[in-house]
């Protein structure tokens, strides 16, 4: 935007200064013209500062510093040179205030500044020439659009990060309940494993008991075949009793029967 402005050469004010001072303006004039602009600076602070009713010295200083780049500076300088009585200097001040406020990017204020040196110098074709390619320039949005615009992308921006917010939330979510299931899942797994190997443990020990019966079990079968071998005794002393009862009385019967 500002390849096309019109950037005069800024010109320098020679000040009125004593004798004892005319060094020093003359050295600041040489190191100017040879762009040393730092060095140029530093003895215009000095004049400034041993004649600080010489006003015009901001001008030059304004001048120093819109050269190295200080805009700023430049600006407060051009501001304070502002109570000129010389109105083609003041035209000046106002020009380069206008070059000053446009390389900030602030178009009204250099805008409002080239008018101000074309009230005091009409016929000024540089002033006159940048106003123009000003007036052509779209004017930029209006602040509250501009504001809006920001909020919108702010609140857009915002709804995003929340949306992210709740997908990794809902992602862990679901990462939990999928743990949580397959903890479950091992669990049950791990019981059933445990209940085949009982089961499986007892089935062998219920064989093993089958096989090999224990010690109290086979105590109470020979208690039991001893029991049942003692009533067996028992009755064939019985049946041996009743069978020499029968013989007796066989022979009893022979030796009572009467001879006819």
């Amino acid at each position: 935007m500002t390849s096309t402005i019109i950037l005069r050469c800024i010109s320098i004010l020679l000040v009125l200064v004593p004798m004892v001072s005319a060094m020093g303006q003359s050295d600041a004039q040489k190191a100017f013209d040879d762009q040393k602009y730092e060095d140029a600076l530093e003895v215009w602070n000095k004049l400034l500062e041993e004649n600080p009713e010489l006003k015009d010295i901001h001008y030059n200083q304004g001048n120093a510093n819109y050269r190295l780049g200080e805009l700023d500076e430049a600006i407060g300088s051009y501001e304070q040179a502002l109570s000129l009585k010389d109105k083609n200097a003041l035209a000046d001040v106002y020009y380069n205030l206008g070059n000053a406020y446009l390389n900030k990017q602030d178009v009204e204020k250099a805008r409002e500044f080239y008018k101000q040196a074309l009230r005091i110098r009409p016929k000024d074709q540089d002033a006159k020439a940048n106003l123009e390619l000003l007036n052509q320039m779209p004017p930029p949005p209006p602040q509250d659009q501009q504001s809006q615009d920001g909020e919108d992308d702010q609140e857009k921006q915002d709804k995003e990060d929340q949306q992210e917010q709740q997908d990794s939330e809902s992602q862990d979510q679901n990462d939990e309940q999928q743990e949580e299931e397959q903890q479950n899942q091992d669990d049950s797994e791990q019981d059933q494993q445990k209940d085949e190997e009982q089961q499986s443990q007892d089935e062998q020990e219920q064989e093993q008991q089958q096989e090999n019966p224990s010690d109290g079990e086979e105590s109470m079968d020979q208690e039991e075949l001893m029991n049942a071998e003692q009533l067996l005794d028992a009755l064939k002393d019985r049946e041996t009793e009743n069978m020499r009862e029968q013989i007796r009385l066989k022979t009893s019967g022979q030796d009572n029967e009467k001879d006819w």
